[in-house]
């Protein structure tokens, strides 16, 4: 996993990216998880994208134009690929309630489940915007987050669910990105949330360190917000709310979910209150059946790429680099926090 610790104003931190990159002796094209040739198609869906984040969260428009300032390439190409990124990630999250861990705080987990070619591109990134919040996240995509935590201790991560089309809206990473810099607590996240017109059906579960819990789940036609009562709070790829389900192409419920019944079972199994490394086993531990292993046997078969756990009331937490099978969890903190 790739390192980028950024400061400033947002068109400073694009700059101060592919600065960094330069200095690693890494191109754009190398960072980029699709080309910087994009088709004649994907530069118009770009471009009514981008006209719905310079709505909501122009800020990240600022900071793409840092990066194609810095690269001398044509700002559009630099855009497309985090406006219109063509991904279809699996991801596993979990919340877990103050009054199930042994310290009181809530904690927060997520595993990123994707093709392994993409670790290549897998980046954890530390922010210090002079206009924002700063946080810690991971992406495999500049500018996006698919997950992370901020300096006012609200955590969030993201998991797609089927069927993957597309409509001009704001991508999840840069839902993700925008809530990162700019929310303090889960009613904010779920008002920008609720706010913004999605791109593609996907689900949203956010934490903050008072222990509030929400998820969101979002489709181009509708958004719904659910505040659940459980002290363990888990979302994979299919929606809760019936109405919702009408978009995915699935007929799975929640309840149909191996890795849900897995998180479930082994939460179930213990009656004893929990703590973070006890989280980092129901991630990472492949028995238990949620975290995916890389088969090496398999031509990019779907795997556990990078791990989370976070503790949202020290803005902090633990972060497996690669897969959890054969990567520790190393702390990481929100960088205003060093």
């Amino acid at each position: 996993m790739h390192d980028h610790h950024l400061t400033g104003r947002y068109e400073a931190m694009g700059r101060e990216y592919a600065s960094q990159l330069e200095d690693a002796g890494r191109s754009l094209a190398e960072a980029s998880p699709e080309t910087l040739e994009p088709s004649t198609e994907r530069r118009a869906f770009a471009r009514k994208c981008a006209a719905h984040v310079e709505e909501h969260a122009p800020f990240l428009l600022a900071e793409l134009e840092g990066i194609a300032d810095a690269t001398g390439l044509e700002p559009e190409v630099v855009e497309t690929v985090p406006l219109a990124l063509d991904a279809r990630a699996g991801c596993s999250l979990v919340a877990v309630g103050g009054e199930r861990t042994v310290d009181g705080a809530p904690l927060f987990a997520r595993n990123h489940d994707f093709c392994p070619s993409f670790r290549d591109f897998a980046t954890c990134y530390r922010t210090e915007p002079a206009d924002g919040l700063a946080s810690v996240g991971c992406s495999c995509v500049y500018v996006g987050r698919c997950d992370g935590v901020n300096e006012a201790g609200l955590a969030i991560g993201f998991a797609e669910v089927p069927p993957h089309e597309f409509e001009p809206g704001v991508a999840w990473q840069l839902a993700v990105r925008a809530v990162l810099d700019t929310c303090r607590t889960v009613a904010e996240a779920v008002a920008f949330l609720e706010s913004v017109p999605h791109a593609t059906n996907v689900n949203f579960l956010v934490g903050d360190a008072s222990g509030e819990i929400a998820i969101v789940e979002a489709n181009p036609a509708e958004v719904t917000t659910i505040f659940p009562d459980d002290d363990i709070v888990s979302v994979t790829r299919e929606f809760r709310t019936e109405s919702m389900r009408e978009y995915q192409s699935t007929d799975r419920t929640p309840a149909d979910c191996s890795r849900r019944q897995a998180i479930a079972a082994w939460f179930d199994e213990r009656e004893r209150r929990v703590t973070a490394e006890d989280l980092q086993t129901v991630m990472g531990e492949p028995d238990v059946g949620v975290c995916w292993p890389i088969d090496e046997r398999r031509e990019d078969p779907r795997s556990t790429i990078w791990s989370w756990t976070i503790d949202p009331a020290e803005r902090a937490g633990h972060l497996a680099r690669d897969s959890p099978v054969e990567t520790p969890y190393q702390a990481v903190r929100v960088p205003e926090n060093e």
